[in-house]
């Protein structure tokens, strides 16, 4: 993790010649953070939603895409050789390498699996930047800093974008496959203007970072021009969580003992989980919510996961593979002579309900164990019975904030996702704390 490198070289015995032999200039550290976080970030800039190639089928994918992820994976693979395999190895937990082995099986009995391979590459360069980013930074106030430049770059380009090619970063009557009620709505360079709202969320959080460990003004700039492009982009979603990821990581900072920590932690994730899917798969509670609620439709998503648990029980135990479900050709125009809307959703809009869709119900459990589990675990051990330190506290609010869109979002193997490759780089944060917060201190 980024305090992480200078604890390790303290403590790894070598000598100062040898470590200097290891190292990697500051620039370098830099430019390489901040060019991987303005990637994970949002790597599909200025997309034309009028093109109704968007339309088509997804199996090929993005060229463009495949070729920066390769760039930065091979950059970043570099980078963490010279600086020291041996950082990443507390990552190698068995609830992960569970995770990861399920996973690489399913993609190989995968219903394409060439497909779900190019995905799960995809996918696995994503954890590698995530979790390089934590290695290659050398202190909190670089990462602090680092953060601060990718989320300018961010900004500066969303909102010029708004400004000088309305077209391309504004939501409009003639997006082929966006609501018409989305018309108006910002999304900047991003794709849509939920990928644009839940970057600003990430902003946010990372604004309040800076502001702890760096410089105070800098990370109020931030937040403030997150904030202001989030509410433009009009998402009830992520303007739902964000006081819920702020109030509930706050409470986290006064209540320091494990079981209160949890159910601040866990039961607002459940709440939201019996809120959406379960008032599909128990009738009773979608009865109970109508009767508080005026719209239980959840802008339509309750078809879509009655159509994900469908297919779920269709192959239950080893899954479609990764990437290979939604916005496929079997899924188009297999079993149906019509085009509907739910079978041209490019997911779930649940990260569980696509968890068990790539791999199964097996897969949802491994999958609970070494992302929601074993990180309550890692907070623990890092800040049982005491206060939340900046760096805990960041990943805190990221860890949080993927778990709780992953309600409404699919956030969980997703490399294209900016919420996702956060909810990594926390996991890997939490668990990097556990060996690493006391020579950090």
């Amino acid at each position: 993790m980024v305090s992480s490198s200078a604890a390790i070289r303290r403590t790894a015995g070598r000598s100062e010649g040898e470590t200097r032999t290891r190292d990697l200039p500051d620039a370098v550290r830099v430019l390489l953070n901040g060019a991987v976080l303005v990637l994970l970030w949002n790597h599909l800039w200025f997309k034309d939603l009028s093109d109704r190639s968007s339309l088509a089928a997804a199996e090929g994918g993005s060229p463009v895409t495949q070729a920066l992820f390769l760039a930065a994976g091979v950059g970043m693979a570099l980078a963490v050789w010279r600086i020291g395999l041996r950082h990443l190895r507390p990552l190698a937990t068995p609830s992960l390498a569970l995770c990861a082995l399920w996973l690489g099986a399913t993609s190989l009995l995968s219903v394409d699996p060439m497909l779900s391979l190019r995905r799960l590459t995809l996918f696995a360069i994503a954890a590698l930047l995530s979790a390089g980013v934590l290695v290659v930074a050398r202190s909190p106030r670089q990462l602090a800093l680092t953060l601060a430049g990718s989320a300018g770059v961010i900004l500066v380009t969303c909102y010029l974008a708004v400004a000088l090619v309305p077209d391309l970063a504004v939501h409009s009557a003639f997006d082929v496959n966006a609501d018409p009620d989305h018309a108006g709505l910002w999304r900047g360079t991003f794709p849509h203007k939920n990928d644009a709202s839940a970057a600003m969320v990430i902003l946010i959080v990372v604004g309040l970072y800076v502001a702890a460990v760096a410089n105070r003004w800098l990370g109020w700039a931030v937040i403030l021009l997150a904030a202001g492009f989030l509410v433009a982009s009009g998402s009830k979603t992520a303007l739902l969580l964000l006081p819920v990821v702020l109030a509930v990581t706050t409470l986290c900072r006064l209540f320091t003992g494990g079981a209160m920590r949890s159910l601040l932690l866990v039961g607002p994730v459940v709440a939201f989980t019996v809120v959406s899917v379960g008032s599909v798969l128990v009738p009773s509670i979608g009865d109970a919510l109508g009767g508080v609620m005026r719209d239980t439709t959840f802008t339509g998503r309750t078809q879509i996961w009655e159509f994900a648990i469908d297919n779920i029980l269709v192959r239950p135990w080893r899954g479609w593979g990764i990437g290979a479900f939604w916005m496929t050709e079997r899924t188009m125009y297999a079993g149906s002579e019509e085009l509907t809307w739910v079978n041209t959703a490019i997911h779930s809009h649940n990260a569980y309900l696509d968890t068990a869709l790539i791999g199964g119900l097996p897969f949802l459990v491994l999958t609970l164990a070494a992302f929601v589990i074993a990180p309550l675990r890692d907070l623990q051990r890092v800040a049982g019975g005491r206060g939340l330190d900046a760096e805990t506290l960041l990943f805190l609010r990221l860890w949080f904030l993927g778990l709780a869109s992953a309600s409404f979002e699919t956030v969980l193997y997703n490399g294209n996702s900016a919420t996702c490759c956060m909810f990594m780089m926390a996991v890997f944060g939490l668990r990097l704390r556990t060996r690493y917060a006391v020579a950090a201190e």
